[in-house]
């Protein structure tokens, strides 16, 4: 079966987000026997990038940093460059099967799929797109923006042959949105227990918490619409009581001035760490360096069929982690037995959850040992590309 995968991130080297889901795919297919093409952009040679994941060809598309603070504008220009080489690629190559991630990037397939009717569109689909641009600063332009990438995310979502997602609640906002139950399967995300797995953390603890009883840690990207403002209202309750905390945010984002503005703002320097971006194989030293892992995200729409990838990597790591209770996150975690729950938005829940780890020993390490083995039970990256791409091809044969 010849199969394009795209996705409009930079999917080599990894750079977060979707590209570990669909860098595993790619493997998957391949290993299966597949004949793939990729299409995404790459901050390597066309050749070091097909040798890496093994595929036959690549379409290099335009690359836009999700770091950068005008990114929004560049997406909008990269965009609709990016949907028009995607959907020529497919009119030349005409696939059997095209897998793309999330919708714009489903929206240059679905195109492409006007010159090649046997092409069958199958969108992975981890999070609407839409839903939060109203917590960038824009304008009126960004509303007209998200006014229209909403209708145009529902018409791919609507459109495509099938869709796989990442959890029962954002399959049930699916159908909401006008797509069949049976046109959509689950696939949750996962983690690469290659890379994240326990290792030696202690030298990284030494220079970034030096004297530290206990690190809580938050990594990837640190963006305005996941509210991580949250973080430091609630270190501002936790730190009164246990001082020698140190907390590590590991990553980068827009949202970063506006963080360590607050954290000067409140005299919290000497208790918060930035370490800027971070590579994913350097990501477990810090992760194994820490006492807890903190995922924080806000009860709207999109976050609520959202599963992240901090959790699954925490837990690779052997340590505990404290969700947000909303309802994906509710279908890979059980309360008391892999992680803590707060109420999204509260500060003052999400401080007593931590003060709670910080004083039993016993509990932090029954959380990261379950952690660990239910990781490597249901939700390791082999297994579920494996998943995703037998259903794929059942998806070839019906059709």
């Amino acid at each position: 079966m010849r199969v394009l995968v795209t996705i409009f991130e930079k999917l080599v080297p990894i750079s977060g987000g979707g590209t570990p889901r669909i860098s595993s795919l790619v493997r998957a297919f391949v290993a299966r026997g597949h004949e793939v093409h990729v299409a995404s952009s790459i901050a390597v040679t066309r050749k070091e990038a097909l040798g890496r994941l093994g595929c036959t060809d690549w379409a290099s598309l335009q690359g836009v940093s999700r770091l950068g603070t005008w990114k929004m504008p560049k997406y909008m220009l990269a965009f609709p460059y990016n949907i028009l080489r995607v959907a020529g690629y497919v009119r030349r190559l005409k696939p059997d099967l095209i897998v793309s991630h999330n919708s714009i990037a489903g929206y240059g397939a679905l195109l492409g799929k006007e010159f090649s009717r046997q092409s069958l569109t199958v969108l992975d689909l981890t999070d609407l797109l839409f839903e939060y641009l109203e917590d960038y600063s824009g304008g009126g332009w960004l509303r007209g923006v998200t006014s229209g990438g909403r209708r145009l995310e529902r018409k791919v979502i609507r459109d495509s042959d099938r869709i796989i997602t990442i959890s029962e609640a954002m399959k049930n906002i699916l159908v909401r949105y006008g797509t069949q139950s049976e046109d959509i399967d689950v696939v949750p995300d996962g983690v690469d227990t290659r890379i994240f797995r326990p290792i030696d953390g202690r030298e990284v603890r030494s220079k970034h918490a030096p004297g530290a009883s206990h690190v809580i840690i938050f990594h990837g990207v640190i963006d305005p619409q996941d509210d991580p403002g949250l973080l430091v209202d609630a270190a501002r309750l936790i730190l009164p009581k246990y001082p020698d905390t140190y907390f590590w945010l590991v990553g980068n984002g827009s949202a970063v001035p506006d963080l360590k503005r607050k954290v000067s703002a409140h005299s919290l320097g000497k208790s918060f760490y930035f370490s800027g971006w971070v590579e994913q194989d350097e990501v477990p030293s810090y992760i194994c360096a820490s006492d807890i892992g903190l995922v924080v995200l806000p009860d709207v729409l999109s976050a609520r069929g959202r599963v992240t990838l901090k959790e699954f990597e925490y837990w690779a790591c052997g340590i505990p982690a404290i969700l947000p209770r909303l309802p994906a996150l509710q279908e890979v975690a059980q309360e008391g037995a892999t992680a803590l729950f707060y109420r999204p938005g509260d500060a003052s829940d999400l401080a007593a959850k931590i003060s709670l780890l910080l004083e039993d020993d016993e509990l932090r390490r029954r959380l990261g040992e379950n952690g660990f083995a239910m990781v490597r039970e249901k939700f390791e990256w082999g297994k579920l590309a494996n998943q995703f791409v037998e259903l794929c091809e059942s998806y070839a044969r019906g059709s």
